[in-house]
């Protein structure tokens, strides 16, 4: 009965496997997606460091471009040091010329502005000791310290605006060599000109990126954030660039607005079709597997072992048996007058006799006995650790007890007697087939001997 039990417990396999199949098929499936995303966010990745890349050196050119013409300064001052208001008008004029984005272009000896150009709108600038501005001290401390050009900015001109301020030191050399600070070159860029060639204004801009910068004053990732949302900063995705400005530097923050494409909803439901189609193709194929081999191997009508599995397994049962020297058992079980019902009753009577028996079987015997129906209404039990005693006539006198079935459209149950030929292994037996042979001439001798009990019964009366 084991190998019944065990197929009955496995009817939900191929639904198990389909259903582990589809899942399987769809995290293979799903992996080429995830795959592909990885490769196109790859790819955005390097298209994002590019860009950054190009901003940078756009920051860079405009920001170096402003300090060159400004370093002219600081020489038409040491070569001429008693120059005139109209003198440094023509000097900033050429400058302004060459670089529409410089604002203004100051002197400031003793770090007070006394020179500028152009005089209409920065008037206020005029007399402004840089050392007591708030905002414009700490730049010319550093630029007094280092005596190197320093960016300041952008900060708040006091003439009004905003400005990006390029200083340089302007310092002579005494016979002796001694340097003497004289003050500082001033000159103030449109942050908004440099910006916008650059392309880091804010919004979004046409290659679908968004922009930040920090670092005011040249103090690069320590510096205030004074372009675009400084949460970008913290933006794991975001690229981070240091952007090189004279006597310091800023840092850029950059990042792509544009999603990375994927599959979409329509791949999503592909993916689900196809991998249903897959578990649903493997669940079929066991199922239809499951069904042959139970063809194969089953009884259609009654489930038992049919005739190619008892010789299967009944062949390793008894060589068992002979080789560890235990008890077998074999049981040969006929259906008597089986031929009258279905001549009386018909097939469908004799079927249902056959798999109600069938069941009886089961009910009376363990599940280590191997039960077959190798014939029309012959079956096979095999019983191992089972020899001819009081225990096997007690389990042959239930089974005779209850051979009982009910016909299709009958109320009444019909009595049916049956045959039983015993065998039990011994030195003799030499085969699995002689077994067999064995407890059929057993079979026969017990439904003769019952035909006689009969007869005499008959005769009696």
């Amino acid at each position: 009965m084991k190998p019944f039990t065990q197929l009955a417990n496995m009817r939900g396999l191929p639904l198990v496997a389909g259903v582990l199949a589809a899942s399987l098929a769809w995290l293979l499936l799903q992996s080429f997606g995830w795959l592909e995303h990885e490769r196109l966010h790859q790819a955005e990745r390097v298209r994002l460091q590019a860009e950054a890349a190009t901003v940078r050196a756009r920051l860079e050119s405009g920001l170096n471009a402003s300090l060159s013409l400004s370093l002219g300064l600081s020489t038409f001052v040491l070569a001429n040091p008693d120059f005139t208001q109209e003198e440094l008008a023509q000097v900033a004029f050429s400058l302004i010329r060459l670089e529409p984005s410089i604002r203004a272009v100051a002197l400031a000896p003793g770090n007070v502005i006394r020179y500028i150009y152009p005089y209409e709108g920065n008037e206020k600038a005029l007399g402004l000791n840089l050392l007591e501005t708030p905002n414009q001290r700490d730049a010319v401390l550093r630029l007094m310290r280092d005596l190197q050009p320093v960016t300041a900015g952008p900060v708040e001109l006091a003439q009004g605006g905003i400005g990006i301020t390029n200083r340089i030191p302007i310092v002579f050399t005494k016979p002796g060599g001694e340097p003497v600070y004289w003050g500082l070159a001033s000159v103030a860029i449109d942050p908004l000109s440099v910006f916008k060639r650059a392309g880091v204004l804010p919004g979004k801009s046409d290659a679908g990126m968004v922009y930040a910068l920090r670092g005011r004053d040249g103090l690069g990732a320590e510096g205030e954030v004074f372009l675009g949302d400084a949460a970008l900063f913290d933006d794991a995705e975001a690229v981070l660039m240091d952007v090189i400005i004279p006597g310091g530097s800023w840092q850029l923050a950059a990042h792509t607005t544009q999603p990375v494409a994927g599959w979409g909803w329509g791949a999503e439901i592909l993916l689900i079709v196809l991998s249903v189609i897959a578990g649903a193709l493997v669940a079929y194929t066991l199922s239809a597997h499951q069904r042959i081999r139970s063809m194969a191997l089953y009884d259609d009508l009654t489930g038992l072992a049919n005739r190619l599995q008892f010789n299967l397994r009944g062949r390793d049962m008894f060589a068992l048996a002979r080789r560890s020297r235990r008890p077998l058992t074999l049981l040969n079980i006929d259906i008597n007058d089986f031929k009258s019902v279905n001549d009386t009753y018909g097939h469908a009577a004799g079927d249902a006799v056959l798999a109600q028996t069938a069941d009886r079987l089961r009910h009376n015997f363990r599940e280590s006995d191997l039960l077959a129906r190798v014939g029309g209404d012959e079956f096979l039990v095999l019983m191992p650790d089972i020899t001819p005693g009081p225990e096997l006539e007690g389990i042959l006198e239930r089974l005779r007890r209850s051979i009982s079935v009910t016909l299709p459209g009958f109320d009444q149950p019909l009595d049916l007697a049956v045959s039983i030929g015993v065998a039990s292994l011994n030195a003799d037996t030499g085969s699995l087939d002689s077994f067999m042979q064995k407890a059929d001439e057993a079979m026969y001798r017990a439904k003769e001997s019952m035909r006689i009990d009969c007869l005499r019964t008959k005769n009696t009366a």
